[in-house]
């Protein structure tokens, strides 16, 4: 049988997922990652590492769909942005994965700060400002503190980018993940010769950036090397994390956005062009459109840390159970920490609230003037019933939930499904493997209680 591959490159997970062409999941490998951190604020990932993890998910995978790696016809990608590693004229590693969440280059330099509030920024990239998490300001770090092994560098690769290399010997990346390094011009196509400059970094040392789900050769015989794949397995360039969660759950076609509750809040949403839109950021649509994209740190892991401090005895599951109990709008901070079970539903039933809320203000953020009236739900929150209505009745709209709980992966496995020639093209190839599972309507009395609450301020 013909399986495609979809892996999720998450900085707390690798996830490894084996799907049929019909969309159902036959095999996932879910691996931590465990980055290192030899210096205070760095955070690090060994190469030799990197591969084995996703060795290891591939197989966890593989034994799951009781298949062999022969049975792998494609493969794409669902990754974090600005990680990367840096390579001499040999193509041979001269760092590990820095991570995205490396704090090296903090404090910022303010000639950075200031490049990046210009309008011009702005308008070409499709979003405000550079911090420390870039990997261009780390580019700039290294240029500063370790000259001499910056000599050295041919490449800079950003993650996606070397795992697209070194499977299929092609120099090219996506440009949904591009878009979020500040060097690429997002609303015209192609890495902004500006910021280059001002970075220092020749063109020669950079990827070419596609159209997310583009093919892109096939795996070579370090493939099996490296990962365990066989040669020949089609390969499609991936996107950003939060982008392949909404293609993998139907956005345009299930619903109109996107909200992701996950280590960090996100909502998405389609769009015809960038603009500069506050506390936004912008990627390319592999239609030729693009998405609108905006985060809340605080995500879920708040409900995580609130069962491992007040309720280890009880499962999210059962916790979330809980909350269904309490009135809309009747949760009370003050229950935190209490040792009931009412008290354990009233304080969830809050932090689920609050969560919901802040996805309802980054929804609003997006596009204030087109509200959705159909938003789909991802992440882990997703799999919660009890939490979806929440989440219609504090949005005031309809929520889908996709039947596949991986959904990176899954919209991942699409695009490998039209590299494989399996479908002539990524609508298609959606159409047949994502579908929803739950529907839920908003409860017209839940949404005027918090109405009513967010107009007294009290939400």
């Amino acid at each position: 049988m013909a399986l495609l591959l979809g892996i999720d490159f998450g900085t707390s997970y690798f996830k490894v997922g084996l799907f049929e062409a019909t969309g159902d999941l036959r095999g996932l490998g879910r691996i931590a990652v465990d980055k290192v951190s030899q210096t205070p604020g760095r955070s690090e990932l060994p190469l030799d590492r990197f591969w084995q993890l996703l060795r290891a998910g591939l197989t966890e995978a593989l034994s799951q769909a009781k298949a062999h790696p022969a049975e792998i016809v494609g493969l794409s990608y669902s990754s974090q942005a600005n990680t990367f590693v840096l390579l001499d004229r040999e193509d041979k590693p001269l760092t590990p994965l820095v991570i995205w969440n490396d704090k090296r280059a903090h404090p910022v330099d303010p000639a950075v700060v200031e490049f990046g509030r210009t309008a011009q920024f702005q308008r070409t990239t499709g979003f405000a400002g550079m911090g420390a998490e870039f990997a261009a300001v780390k580019w700039r770090w290294f240029q500063v503190n370790e000259p001499a092994l910056w000599a050295r560098v041919k490449r800079v690769m950003t993650l996606p980018e070397y795992f697209t290399f070194a499977l299929t010997g092609e120099v090219t990346g996506d440009a949904s993940t591009a878009a979020l390094t500040g060097l690429y011009a997002t609303a015209g196509g192609g890495w902004w010769s500006d910021a280059l400059e001002f970075y220092r970094v020749p063109p020669a040392a950079l990827s070419k950036p596609l159209r997310p789900g583009s093919p892109c050769g096939m795996t070579l015989p370090r493939a099996g090397e490296l990962l365990g794949l066989t040669p020949g397995v089609k390969f499609a360039v991936g996107g950003l994390d939060h982008y392949m969660a909404a293609i993998g759950s139907g956005i345009g076609r299930l619903g109109e956005a996107s909200i992701s509750t996950g280590t960090v809040l996100a909502a998405l949403q389609l769009v015809d062009r960038v603009e500069a839109v506050p506390d936004c950021y912008h990627g390319p649509h592999f239609d030729g459109g693009f998405y609108r994209l905006a985060f809340d740190p605080a995500g879920a892991t708040q409900l995580e840390e609130y069962q491992r401090q007040f309720a280890p005895q009880l499962s999210i599951a059962q916790l979330t159970a809980l909350a269904a109990t309490v009135p809309p709008g009747a949760s009370a901070e003050t229950a935190m920490g209490g040792e009931s079970q009412p008290a354990h539903a009233a304080a969830v039933r809050g932090l689920m609230e609050r969560i919901s809320e802040t996805q309802r203000c980054l929804l609003q953020r997006l596009q204030p003037d087109r509200p959705a009236s159909r938003v789909i739900a991802t992440g882990g929150g997703a799999r919660s019933g009890e939490w979806l209505q929440i989440k219609a009745d504090i949005l005031g709209v309809t929520v889908v939930a996709p039947r596949c709980h991986e959904r990176a992966c899954l919209g991942a496995a699409a695009f490998a499904s039209v590299a494989a020639e399996l479908f002539p093209q990524v609508p298609a190839a959606l159409l047949a493997m994502v579908h929803a599972e739950r529907v839920v309507q908003p409860q017209a009395d839940a949404v005027a209680v918090y109405a009513r609450a967010r107009a007294a301020g009290t939400r």
